[in-house]
């Protein structure tokens, strides 16, 4: 009996399998189930949430780029138009160089930037977040797991944010927060005019 070759769609299968992939982390399926997951553990219906396929557009861009440069030419084609759309249009913009865990959840995805950083499982992420670096403190923070930063928030330079953490609204966050941590900026005050 004489084995017959296989398809080119087999062998691109092969080799993506055969990738080696760090000890415990997991595939790019299993972060989109455990991405979808998250989303009805908040009440949300996964396919319905815009934060959800655009949370699949980066994981899609990461795995392509992990390919070899081959596959990851023709393949990351089809990562650029669809990201090209996330950013003109709704301006969240997610490097596939960011490791991000399963269960990455985007609330109303507009005006996110998350640059190549660290960032644990379970990551709610609200609008007008920024993630980035400072003047005075270089690197990209890094997050923890179950971390959530809410609307508006800046969490600025080489940081750590502990597990369990919470960034509150409109906070920015230049120093590192300690594990079990809620962060929150001043409360408002309210002036009466002299008429």
């Amino acid at each position: 009996m004489i084995a017959s070759q296989p398809s080119p769609v087999e062998a691109v299968v092969a080799v993506a399998a055969a990738m080696d992939e760090p000890a415990g982390k997991p595939s790019f399926w299993a972060s989109l189930r455990r991405d979808a997951a998250r989303y009805g553990e908040l009440g949300f219906v996964w396919y319905a949430e815009l934060g959800f396929w655009i949370g699949a557009t980066y994981r899609y861009g990461a795995w392509c780029w992990s390919l070899p440069f081959v596959l990851r030419l023709p393949l990351g084609m089809i990562y650029r138009v669809i990201n090209r759309f996330w950013r003109f249009f709704l301006h969240v913009n997610i490097a596939v160089t960011a490791d991000i865990g399963p269960g990455l959840c985007l609330i109303h995805p507009t005006s996110i930037m998350i640059p190549a950083t660290t960032i644990g499982k379970n990551f709610l992420i609200f609008h007008e977040v920024t993630i980035g670096t400072n003047l005075t403190r270089g690197g990209m923070p890094k997050f923890g797991d179950n971390v959530d930063v809410y609307v508006g928030a800046r969490v600025l330079g080489g940081i750590t944010i502990g597990d369990n953490s919470k960034i509150g609204a409109n906070c920015v966050v230049t120093s590192s927060v300690a594990a079990n941590s809620i962060v929150f900026s001043a409360p408002t005050r309210t002036l009466n005019r002299k008429a």
